[in-house]
């Protein structure tokens, strides 16, 4: 199947569903919307996280900044900020796990801006010390 294959199936089906959805009586729009704010909130990631509170120090190509990391996981953390930082900028981060008394450095790239903060994705080609140090932090 082409690539315009693809998108064409997917217009048929977005096409399919706003029909639907306009067919609905406000009282099913409204379970409809209840459960889409639900699936909102349900975590699809892959890994594991730890709620924390870690300072780090991270920069873009630009500038520098220190926040706090308030979730760890082997594929990423979540950074507190309100820095006006944008989605697919590559970042590179330094911070200390306490628990192990380690500190490292690592890149990434931003997935997710929130209000709150941006969701790193942490770079796929860790080492194994890194991985290491992650799952040790994450395990305990």
């Amino acid at each position: 199947m082409s690539d315009i294959d693809i998108l064409e199936d997917e217009k048929k089906l977005t096409d399919r569903l706003i029909q639907a959805v306009a067919k609905l009586s406000p009282q099913r729009k409204k379970m409809l919307e209840a459960l889409l704010n639900e699936w909102e909130q349900l975590d699809y990631r892959e890994d594991s996280r730890i709620p924390c509170f870690l300072p780090v120090d991270y920069s873009t190509s630009d500038r520098v900044y220190q926040d706090f990391i308030n979730n760890l996981s082997n594929g990423g953390v979540f950074i507190e900020t309100v820095a006006p930082l944008r989605t697919n900028q590559s970042i590179s981060l330094i911070f200390t796990v306490p628990s192990l008394q380690k500190s490292f450095k690592i890149s990434g790239t931003i997935v997710r801006t929130e209000q709150d903060g941006i969701g790193v994705r942490f770079a796929k080609k860790l080492t194994p010390y890194q991985k290491e140090l992650i799952h040790s932090a994450i395990s305990r």
